[in-house]
């Protein structure tokens, strides 16, 4: 029988071979082994692999679900429950995306039920919204169907036979539409299904469920290419006719036109007759895409966590169905179930959002190659600011790309650029403030600088429209008491908690001093939420609010400018799709001047009025204790930067940093990705870090630190067992305190795995796995390829 890992039963079980039909069945309930059932004959014809069954688990035979991996006429199993149900007809994953599924759940150390459960969503199990027809099928010849009308005695079954042979030829029709044109009750129509002369089948109604998405628009032309799109295209288009796997980066400044180079390929693609997947970063991107691609292609589908449970189905059955040309969605995306693809497209494939942070824990644009692969289809790698890793495999060649990620299993990575704006339109210039001079100035305490509020002046008398930029919500970073210079930690997590300001008050109007503030306290990782204490808990004197959020640049941004037309976008004001849906369409039609966010507003929004972009902070991230700050600063600047003159008007950026010298700020200045990238990536070859090695963090966690600090020893003293077993070719670190070394009241810690291939550390995971060390994953999370250590 297939397995996941090549478990064999013991000696004495081995002799022990049952004969029949049987199933391997991945369990959902995160069992990280497969289970052989037993097929009941009264399964065996409709049983197929991919199907979601109803079996029996453990001692109690509680009945819990699975999915069919394989069919077997044999079993070593020594004891063999029969299932006890089909789930649903359907079959929810095809060959290839069973295939897939168990590339994440070797490369990922997922058990596979659960990488199967991530798949498929959970509307399409539930069958939400979702009718069902019985259909009749004849299933004797009309030579055969018309002896027996001639022959048989029962008046209804011959009304019934005859109204079928009346049916144009292949057709079918729903038992009880039959039943009711015949004038005769369904028990007879299922009489005909006893005696063999018909089939009855329970089938989706399909024709009703993808009603609500029929074609729309598709009626726009495609754009006249600059020099720079043309040639890209020129390269493209090859490669996407010959239907073979291949990587492509197309490394494009923003307001480039990449959109439009993303367009133009999925017209071939669709006009071969094929499918395209087009993936990106947040939901809130989502329906800016649609909006463009719909102008284009009248048969669109959307795939994304924030559509309603009956949408999601529906889009999942139309895309199933072949309904669909062009899929549109975020991380979850990448499982389309396409039947034919043609073509992968990840837009922004730099951003963090594509990893997903609990088990399964794979990275979206890493699946969307490795389906590429399987399928044997291009895929498209968009960004202004690639991940070093991509930057590095497209720039170094085939050598060395397969050399380091053979898991991957890359091939040559074409890098494809575009250095410059459409229609001739310059980059904006950067300003850099240093506001260690700012404060030096001013007597009183600003985050908004002289230069920012000049010109933001200035972009309103135009009417122009401006984004401001601090990634960091909530009012104050947190509440210090300088008497007994600490700040206020959550009591669950060791880290300090930030102040909101109450959402009762009135930023216009506010005037209160900060030693009076009424909100609340929120910690960030946990979620838990305390009022603000009127004076220090310990030693009752007068708390300070320290650092700044959006709140705060608020704030001060409308006692600078009171009549201000704003919208402030960050997770505390924007709580589902439709706020932020709302938000962009106020912006794109001028009524509100300015949008005041965190890293959301910085990415793929295209805005022709807005000429100005502040940045109030550009060095927030760089002090993390991670080794990818200084590529996520990089980043953030530069994409927030792009947002600003994409019209006919220049666009100008000011960046407000006290770290002013810093390479990375300097890089940022400058628009300079190629030069950062060279600096970053020779510091990262130094120090053995992806991309030129690769690693898998391990979070253990337990609410008693003596227990935890146990695990974590044995644990390491197992892999280091399996690193010495494998000729010692991965390095490990640890375990120790995490970064934030309590989160919701457990105990953390790491150990951090490194090795110049990934084939060594998916080695070690996998000996360590087949222990059973990997087991609970509430407790232990296995992290390959991390994009954040903290």
């Amino acid at each position: 029988m297939d397995s996941l890992f090549a478990d064999l039963p013991t000696d004495d079980e081995s002799t022990i071979r049952h004969e029949g039909l049987f199933t391997s069945v991945a369990i959902e309930d995160s069992l990280d082994k497969l289970l052989d059932y037993s097929v009941p004959a009264k399964f065996a014809s409709a049983l197929r692999v991919g199907q979601r069954v109803k079996v029996p688990l453990g001692r109690g035979n509680r009945a819990t679900y699975g999915y069919v991996i394989a069919i077997a006429n044999v079993s070593s199993y020594p004891r063999v429950k029969p299932i006890l149900d089909i789930e649903d007809e359907r079959v929810l994953l095809n060959e290839k995306m069973m295939e897939l599924a168990r590339w994440m759940s070797r490369y990922y150390c997922s058990p596979l039920g659960s990488v199967i459960d991530s798949i498929i969503p959970a509307a399409v199990k539930k069958k939400t919204g979702l009718g069902y027809l019985k259909i009749v099928r004849l299933t004797k010849t009309v030579a055969e169907i018309q002896d027996f009308i001639e022959k048989t005695k029962r008046k209804k079954q011959q009304r019934v036979m005859a109204h079928l042979l009346q049916l144009p030829h292949g057709s079918v029709i729903d038992a009880h539409r039959l039943a009711d044109e015949c004038e005769c009750g369904l028990a007879v129509v299922k009489s005909l299904q006893q005696g063999g002369y018909i089939s009855i089948t329970e089938e989706a109604d399909l024709p009703g469920f993808t009603a609500d998405c029929q074609p729309t628009g598709g009626t726009e032309t495609d754009m006249k290419l600059n020099e720079d799109q043309q040639k890209v295209i020129d390269e493209l288009l090859p490669r996407v006719k010959e239907n073979a796997f291949s990587v492509n980066l197309l490394l494009g400044v923003t307001g480039s036109g990449k959109t439009e180079v993303y367009l133009q390929c999925i017209r071939e693609v669709v006009a071969r007759g094929k499918q395209a997947i087009v993936m990106v970063p947040e939901i809130a991107l989502t329906p800016q895409t649609v909006r463009r691609f719909t102008l284009r292609f009248p048969r669109i589908a959307i795939l994304h966590s924030g559509l309603s449970n009956t949408d999601r189905h529906r889009y999942w059955q139309q895309i199933a169905t072949g309904q669909a040309d062009v899929i549109i969605g975020a991380r979850s995306a990448v499982f389309a179930p396409v039947p034919n693809l043609g073509m992968m497209i990840v837009d922004e494939e730099h951003e963090s959002s594509y990893k997903q942070d609990s088990s399964p824990r794979y990275h979206g644009r890493d699946v969307a190659i490795m389906r590429s692969k399987i399928e044997n289809v291009p895929v498209l790698l968009g960004s202004a600011t690639p991940s070093l890793e991509s930057y590095h495999r497209a720039y170094e060649g085939e050598s060395k790309a397969a050399a380091a990620s053979p898991d991957i299993a890359k091939p040559v990575q074409h890098l494809l650029e575009l250095p410059r704006r459409v229609r001739g339109l310059s980059m904006p210039k950067v300003e850099l403030i240093d506001m260690r001079q700012e404060q030096s100035i001013r007597k009183s305490q600003h985050l908004i600088s002289m230069r920012l509020e000049k010109l933001l002046k200035e972009t309103l008398a135009l009417g122009q429209q401006a984004i401001i930029l601090l990634n960091r919500r909530g009012y104050s970073n947190f509440v210090y008491c300088p008497s007994c210079q600490s700040p206020m930690h959550c009591k669950y997590c060791d880290t300090t908690m930030t102040y909101h300001r109450s959402v009762d008050s009135d930023a216009r109007n506010s005037t209160i001093a900060e030693s009076v503030h009424t909100g609340q306290m929120h910690c960030h990782y946990c979620l838990a939420i305390k009022p603000l204490p009127p004076v220090c808990p310990d030693c009752k004197k007068k708390l300070t609010l320290f650092g700044l959020g959006t709140q705060k640049v608020e704030e001060e941004l409308l006692r600078k400018f009171p009549d201000l037309k704003y919208a402030r976008v960050d997770s505390d004001t924007m709580h589902t799709t439709g706020q932020y849906e709302s938000i962009l369409a106020q912006f794109a039609n001028k009524e509100i001047d300015v949008m005041l966010g965190t890293q959301v507003i910085a990415k793929g929004l295209d805005y022709p009025n807005v000429t100005l972009v502040g940045v109030v902070s550009g060095d927030t991230a760089l002090a993390l204790p991670d080794f990818r700050a200084a590529e996520r600063t990089f980043q953030l600047i530069t994409q927030v930067a792009g947002r600003a003159g994409r019209g006919d008007q220049p666009g100008r950026v000011v960046l407000q940093t006290f770290l002013p010298e810093d390479p990375t700020i300097q890089a940022a200045l400058k628009q300079d990705y190629v030069g950062f990238a060279n600096v970053e990536l020779g510091h990262r070859r130094s120090t053995h870090l992806p991309p030129f090695g690769r690693m898998v963090r391990i979070v253990v966690r337990d609410q008693e630190l003596p227990h935890l600090e146990m695990i974590a020893d044995e644990l390491s003293q197992q892999l280091a067992h399996a690193i010495a077993a494998q000729g010692n070719k991965v390095e490990m670190n640890g375990p120790a305190p995490a970064a934030i070394a309590r989160i919701a009241g457990y105990y953390r810690y790491q150990i951090i795995l490194k090795a110049p291939r990934s084939d060594s550390l998916q080695n070690v995971l996998a000996k360590v796995r087949e222990e059973g060390r990997f087991a609970k994953t509430d407790r232990i999370a296995v992290d390959v390829d991390p994009v954040s250590l903290l």
